[in-house]
């Protein structure tokens, strides 16, 4: 009976999806680009064949709540989602195979921003949009799995973060799924535009801006040309201040626009965002721009665009030769800790840092007060042991996953350097990060399927959090 419940909802997921390629195909055939019209259109109709006869064939099963249906519905809906987006490159690239199609969608659909096609598309302006509105869509229905699904399994402690969104009738799991993204959509759209006016101010051209808007929103990081470097400092300026607005929890910007009055104190995991970018800008400026007052700015900007896990980039951006390794270093931590766990980001999330911060703290009290008792306490709620223990499985998870994804990419012949690179960018969903984790690296064009295929799966891993997917693999989970 679940399972039938599982392909209703993914036909829904891909129905969906592939309607809103109507729009880069009506932009593909206003300018004329006849090969990417064919593309998204043959898009569109091999898609929604594949989602009308799911969505009809299960469309009578019963609604059910089932643990293994919630855990599955993520994995099962990352992956068909990202192969809805990945079709239109299929058919207009066709030569270059499915593989990096698939890879092409997984990097869109998780807001990561890396591409297969790297040198192909940036003259195509359909595709270009496309790839910036997948991501964007991404980085909305991340917010929606994090505090319906992740919550209600209570992925690397994500039950700790007491979300103030109404939700009616709908309490836990896939059915909470639906208010969430009724509720944060007007919010979702509305700092879009807001970025997108701003950005105009700034003299760029209203399409141009969008663009911007959504990839930044949705912290990919990905310009209109593919690019990633921003030139203006006018601009920069812009995207800087989105970019904090992006890594916040988005269900608490909601309430406090909305005014909504929460049962419990907010705003930890902001005030950890701030520090951590302001700590990280500095270490910047100290190790790798000393004396540079031009070097301030771009240490602030970095530091955003790192903890973000966007990737936007100064155009003028570049380390000194003693200051490489060292810039490279904080910007692979800052990608890593991310942003709030209700954001766009990638990264371990400022919630499950916080945990561990409370949790050495109260060793550390421990030693001076052997005898003493005292509860951790996270938004004036008491954080129980199997809260503490999903947030070691995450972090432990986290790690195991990056030193796998670095090892089976050197084995299969890539440099352990670029190879680490490659991992840590898929992992913490920041893909136009990898130039400056790694200045040599070439490119992920050219790569091998099995090289493809593992990048998109760390992130997915990424996206849905390595800990769901470890409840794949135990023998209690299927049985029932």
């Amino acid at each position: 009976m679940w399972r039938s419940r599982l392909f209703y909802l993914i036909g829904c997921w891909i129905l969906l999806l592939s309607a809103t390629q109507a729009v880069p195909f009506t932009i593909a055939a206003a300018l004329g680009e006849l090969h990417a019209a064919s593309g998204f259109l043959a898009s569109i109709m091999v898609m929604s064949v594949i989602g009308g006869s799911l969505f009809l064939g299960f469309r009578s099963t019963p609604k059910i709540k089932v643990t293994r249906l919630t855990i599955l519905l993520p994995v099962v809906g990352g992956m068909a989602l990202a192969a809805v987006a990945g079709m239109p490159f299929f058919f207009v690239f066709p030569d270059q195979g499915l593989i990096p199609a698939f890879f092409e969608g997984m990097s869109l659909i998780t807001t990561t921003g890396s591409s297969a096609y790297e040198g192909a598309f940036e003259e195509i302006v359909s595709i270009s949009f496309w790839r910036i509105q997948a991501a964007w869509t991404g980085g909305f229905l991340a917010i929606c799995m994090t505090l319906s699904i992740l919550t209600a399994v209570n992925s690397g402690g994500v039950q700790l973060h007491r979300s103030p969104l109404p939700y009616g009738d709908s309490e836990t799991g896939y059915p909470r799924l639906r208010a969430v993204g009724v509720s944060v959509a007007p919010i979702y759209g509305l700092v879009t535009v807001l970025c997108c006016a701003f950005l105009m101010l700034t003299g760029l051209p209203l399409f141009d801006a969008l663009q911007f808007a959504m990839s930044t929103v949705s912290t990919t990081g990905i310009g209109p040309d593919g690019s990633n470097k921003i030139e203006s400092v006018s601009t920069q300026v812009v995207l800087a201040v989105f970019m904090v607005v992006a890594m916040l929890n988005w269900d608490i910007m909601r309430a406090r626009l909305l005014r909504v009055k929460a049962k419990h104190p907010q705003g930890l995991e902001s005030k950890s965002v701030l520090m951590l970018v302001g700590c990280g800008a500095a270490a910047l400026y100290l190790l790798a721009f000393p004396g540079d007052l031009d070097g301030f700015w771009h240490s602030v900007f970095a530091a955003i665009s790192a903890m973000s896990t966007t990737g936007f980039m100064p155009s003028e951006l570049g380390f000194s030769v003693q200051g490489a390794d060292a810039g490279a270093i904080i910007l692979i931590v800052l990608a890593c800790l991310g942003g709030a766990v209700a954001s766009t980001t990638g990264g371990m999330k400022q919630l499950r840092l916080i945990v561990i911060y409370l949790l050495a703290r109260k060793e550390v009290d421990r030693l001076a007060h052997p005898h003493g008792v005292k509860s951790l306490r996270f938004q004036a709620f008491t954080i129980e042991r199997r809260d503490i223990e999903a947030v070691w499985l995450l972090v432990g998870a986290f790690v195991l996953m990056l030193g796998l994804g670095s090892l089976s990419l050197s084995i299969l012949g890539i440099d352990f350097q670029a190879a680490t690179a490659m991992a840590v960018s898929a992992l913490t969903l920041s893909g136009p990060l990898i130039t400056m984790f790694d200045p040599y690296f070439s490119g992920f064009s050219g790569l091998t399927e099995a090289d493809y295929m593992i990048l998109s799966g760390l992130m997915l891993l990424g996206r849905i959090e390595a800990s769901l997917f470890l409840a794949l693999i135990t023998r209690s989970f299927w049985r029932g």
